[in-house]
């Protein structure tokens, strides 16, 4: 009997220990710069008013600027073939498992600004993360979806002093919008 309790609290503890190191696996994230890849630059523009697509060119960068538990949360600057900039703030979670949600919101806040919703997976590709992620957003009137393989970039790379399909550094780009990032309570 008591070498079952031993084997139980022993197992209780492993998967204790586990579950914490999971909790934890994505905290990395914090403080990281996210881009499109060329590639990935392709989106598109539905309107139902007309029923036509659009080919449109979207790069989008993210500053995921904290991580706690699972959350991540940043400032997000986008651009959309070469029109004015989307400036906005970014709340998401993510997984044990890698599993992605995230909800950009446009700032400044107005009611009739539509919320963008983002899904995603953390993917291990060519050596290194990448956030694949599927994003749709819009009005009854005009909708834009996009999907891309996210990758990290920090200073020194390329994609950090020119970014595809903008050809402006990482700094640059997000310097057209003010900072967005969420603040903590």
């Amino acid at each position: 009997m008591i070498k079952i309790i031993s084997v139980l609290a022993l197992s209780l503890s492993v998967c204790l220990s586990a579950e914490a190191a999971t909790t934890k696996k994505w905290a990395w994230l914090a403080d990281t710069y996210w881009y499109v890849p060329t590639k990935n630059l392709p989106a598109y523009s539905y309107s139902p008013i007309t029923n036509k697509l659009r080919l449109l060119s979207d790069q989008t960068v993210f500053h995921i600027a904290g991580y706690a538990d699972g959350y991540i949360y940043g400032n997000v600057v986008g651009q959309i073939d070469s029109n004015t900039f989307s400036c906005q703030s970014l709340v998401g979670s993510v997984t044990p498992e890698g599993k992605v949600y995230l909800t950009f919101n446009i700032l400044p806040y107005s009611s009739d600004s539509a919320r963008t919703i983002g899904v995603g997976t953390m993917v291990a590709k060519s050596g290194q993360w990448t956030m694949v992620n599927q994003m749709s957003t819009g009005s009854n009137a005009l909708q834009v979806g996009h999907w891309a393989y996210m990758v990290q970039t920090k200073s020194g790379q390329p994609s950090w002093s020119s970014l595809p399909g903008v050809g402006t550094s990482v700094e640059q780009f997000l310097s057209q919008c003010p900072d967005n990032t969420p603040t903590t309570q």
